[in-house]
């Protein structure tokens, strides 16, 4: 069977190593996102043979192995996968697969995938998984006529605010950071008080958590997740800001790299009448820059969890790909 276990931070040395020699660029692979989502999704890891394996317990597409990530080729692993799905009693299924890994499954359980037993599979897209990946470039300097309505959102917030900076997030700004985030939530109104009840949200057993809404739930998970973050800021390789205007809070960011030149936008918040006045696009664009500036060449910035809105904000910066995911059943004949 495979050892798996709850992510810890430790795991970060060996499982970003795994996705670097991997090669992809998902960011479902992020360790901060492994770390920071592992009671949402009942995450379970295991490191073995150079590979990361991974098993989500959450509901749709986020149930099932993740594609064992690490050097070399994966049919060792896979055959490991199939073991450990016979010998717990889990159904054999793979989520977040990517085209060419689920080239990969196709190829493998057309042979000996499942002990020589003839295999189907089904397969379940869901655009809402899709990760948005952007060249760096592109979004630091928005150059091109792609761009234009970008550079003219930029140049209106520049005549709008023209005392407004961005500060790296360190220890002496993490509380604003915070404070964005509580401001963008609303967390008052959600009875959010306290250290005790974000431990309760976060580990989803108490009666109180229960009775709270789905999007009560869904809020105060992220605001755990944002502040375990900060609590982990280094541990995890985070880089941030915090962006001002006029010595106000307006917003901020975080990013951790999936693997070396590759980055993963987790959050990025921008509040009051700042987010309606062009604060998103000057956030993005001037942590690009930095990010640009520090050797960055891709910036994922996730999924639109099938949000119109979303979905149409990420488009109108034109990434250079959208990566596709599929939640696979293998189905044994």
């Amino acid at each position: 069977m495979i050892n798996f276990k709850t992510p810890e931070l430790s795991d970060r040395t060996s499982a970003t190593k795994a996705v670097a020699d991997s090669g992809y660029t998902g960011s479902d692979a992020s360790f901060a996102n492994i770390f920071l989502l592992r009671q949402k999704y009942g995450t379970q890891i295991a490191l073995q043979d150079g590979f990361l394996f991974r098993y989500y317990n959450g509901v749709g597409s986020r149930r099932g192995y993740a594609f064992p990530l690490g050097s070399g080729e994966p049919q060792a692993a896979l055959a490991r996968i199939v073991d450990d799905a016979r010998e717990s009693d889990r159904p054999l299924e793979f989520c977040l697969v990517d085209e060419p890994r689920a080239q990969i499954l196709r190829e493998y359980f057309k042979t000996a995938g499942s002990n020589g037993a003839k295999s189907a599979l089904h397969f379940e897209e869901n655009r809402g998984d899709s990760d948005y990946i952007y060249s760096a470039e592109s979004l630091a300097t928005l150059a091109g006529n792609l761009y234009k309505k970008k550079r003219n959102h930029v140049s209106r917030f520049n005549r709008t605010y023209s005392d407004y900076e961005i500060r790296p997030l360190t220890p002496e700004n993490f509380a604003d950071a915070l404070m964005v985030e509580k401001s963008w939530l609303n967390i008052e109104t959600l009875g959010e008080s306290s250290d005790t009840d974000c431990e309760c949200t976060c580990e989803c057993r108490e009666a109180a958590w229960a009775e709270r809404s789905e999007d009560e739930k869904s809020r105060l998970s992220e605001y755990c997740a944002i502040r375990e973050a900060l609590e982990n800021f280094d541990a995890l390789g985070m880089k941030g800001a915090v962006l001002y205007i006029g010595g106000i809070l307006a917003g901020m960011t975080m990013a951790s790299e999936i693997l070396p030149g590759v980055w993963d936008t987790h959050f990025e918040k921008v509040i009051d009448e700042y987010a309606v006045n062009g604060g998103y696009a000057i956030i993005n664009k001037l942590f690009a820059e930095k990010l640009w500036a520090t050797g960055a060449h891709l910036i994922n910035r996730e999924e639109d969890i099938n949000i119109e809105g979303l979905r149409k904000a990420k488009l109108s910066y034109y990434p250079q790909t959208i990566l596709d995911k599929s939640h696979i059943v293998i189905l044994e004949g």
